[in-house]
């Protein structure tokens, strides 16, 4: 289902024989655009009520009585009567443009888009608002596909013609991920076929994708820890350019389009691998597990980061005493979390904190200990369809051919460390701490479980979130210097791993989405006034 919203912007490819400059240091490939104030307010967005996107004020969309059009408001044209509003329609895909992309937002601004400053989260629900004065947007459905065209609800329709010769600017974005096209000339009246301008080729030939790098566009930055299983691998998959992967003490990329030598928004750490160790890959230059321990006691460290993503080490190795409480407070200050397996231990009684440790019944404390029932060879399980994003999760799976029919995947290399959300029963009620997306349907042992920090508070005073993967992402691990250990041919054991990164896929980039009530379809941003 389409809905009209907003969104915002980076800086991005040139079309045709347009051409803008990408070192301004505004964060916009839109330089040009002057018809709003992006530094102007966020429609309420403290009050952590804002949707997925806080829009800013400064002439943007909000329907009833708009006053005088400002700036690419007034190309908006006057389609009655003549059966076709203006329209622009299309396809978003990850960096790699194989995989297309849900609930991620395209707009067209009115102005000049704020920065997007990479790190540093704060805790609010969406750490990276519509800026730029949205004039009029859409969300991307499970199938990838947007369309943008004026409702009932819209002040404006979208803006048409070359603007003057500039073009027509569009946004691409989700969470910090971020990305800026131009289209020459827009048809007024008809419908404008971006997939058939921008998406004519495959893979990164596909221009309606998030960034793959930074000189294309706005990244969250992220700390990865390595481990057994080589999850690095999956984020090249996805599209993640080499050049983004860096060394802890890389430094920090500049806000797009500026640009900083030796930045990179993937810090490599080297962590444990237990077993084919003693320690994971690494990167040219980069640490030690032990650093790596020591870095994790400090929750300053870890706010440095829009994102912590932990790799399987083979073992519940003990985190070190203050990290439990470290990663608490990150997850409470806005923090993202992605772990796989032994990292539950992050969560799991007796060593989480006590908040960590309600969201679920861990089956890794039961007799019997961690990996409860493994199993290593694949495994058939069901999605979770009892909730919007869990029944369109269900249907991206099979519109990419990734399950096997809808509401049902096979995956490998699965363990069973979870029993159920918490509190008993909650699902019932819809009170339940975290949500579970995919599930043994055996005996209803969740193997993706998600949640929202702080835990138990209201959804409105909510901006951290984390996610929990029993299933390894990428195999095993030849621990040899990255890249090179993706390229090791006895990678995928046991088979099926390229199955579980793209079922994973659609998880991490809800990761990096708003903070939201999962029992309830993606809310549009409040329009703006």
């Amino acid at each position: 289902m389409q809905r009209s919203l907003f969104v915002a912007i980076p800086c991005a490819l040139l079309v045709g024989a347009v051409a803008f400059s990408c070192g301004s240091s505004n964060g916009s490939l839109f330089p040009h655009l002057n018809g709003g104030d992006a530094s102007t307010g966020d429609d309420g967005s403290s009050s952590g009520g804002c949707g997925l996107f806080c829009g800013e004020g400064g002439g943007g969309s909000s329907g009833g009585n708009p006053g005088p059009c400002q700036g690419l408001q007034c190309a908006a044209a006057d389609c009655s009567g003549k059966g076709t509003e203006t329209t622009l329609s299309g396809t978003v895909y990850d960096p790699a443009g194989n995989l297309p992309l849900y609930n991620v937002y395209v707009y067209v601004p009115n102005g000049t888009p704020s920065p997007i400053v990479p790190g540093d989260p704060t805790c609010t629900p969406c750490e990276a608002p519509a800026s730029g004065s949205p004039i009029i947007g859409a969300a991307t459905g499970p199938d990838g596909t947007f369309k943008i065209v004026k409702g009932a609800s819209d002040a404006w329709g979208v803006p048409a013609g070359t603007n003057g010769g500039k073009g027509i600017p569009l946004v691409i974005q989700t969470g910090k991920w971020r990305k800026q096209i131009v289209i020459p000339n827009v048809a007024a009246c008809a419908n404008n076929d971006l997939d058939a301008q921008f998406n004519a080729g495959s893979g990164t030939a596909r221009q309606l994708r998030l960034p793959a790098k930074s000189s294309e566009g706005d990244m969250p930055l992220m700390a990865f820890t390595s481990g057994c299983d080589p999850a690095e691998c999956f984020l090249r998959h996805m599209g993640i350019d080499d050049s983004e992967f860096v060394p802890p003490g890389a430094p920090v990329p500049a806000a797009f389009p500026a640009t900083t030598p030796g930045a990179g928004h993937v810090h490599f750490y080297t962590a444990q691998d237990n077993q084919n160790g003693p320690s994971g890959s690494a990167v040219t230059g980069g640490n030690t597990a032990a650093q790596t321990y020591q870095w994790w006691t400090d929750s300053k460290n870890l706010l440095q980061y829009d994102i912590v993503f932990n790799a399987c080490e083979c073992n519940p190795n003990d985190r070190g005493a203050g990290s439990y409480a470290a990663m608490d407070a990150y997850l409470q200050g806005g923090g993202r979390l992605f772990t796989t397996h032994y990292y539950g231990n992050w969560f799991v009684p007796t060593t989480g904190t006590p908040d960590l440790q309600s969201v679920a019944s861990w089956a890794s404390i039961q007799p019997g200990g961690w990996q409860a029932n493994p199993s290593q060879g694949s495994e058939d399980d069901a999605v979770d369809q009892s909730f919007p994003k869990g029944a369109a999760y269900a249907q991206w799976l099979q519109d990419n051919a990734i399950s096997t029919s809808l509401g049902n995947i096979t995956l490998s290399d699965v363990r069973d460390d979870i029993l159920a959300p918490k509190p008993a029963g909650c699902a019932a009620s819809g009170s339940c701490l975290s949500t579970q997306w995919i599930y043994n349907p055996g005996n209803n042992h969740p193997r993706y479980l998600s949640f929202n920090t702080p835990v138990g508070t209201p959804v409105a005073q909510q901006c951290g979130r984390a996610v929990y993967s029993d299933v390894h992402l990428s195999g095993v691990s030849d621990d040899s210097t990255f890249p090179a250990e993706c390229s090791d041919p006895a990678i995928d054991s046991p088979p099926g791993h390229a199955i579980n990164e793209k079922a994973l896929e659609f998880l991490f980039f809800d990761l990096s989405s708003c903070v939201q009530n999962d029992t309830q379809p993606p809310p549009p941003p409040n329009p703006t006034q």
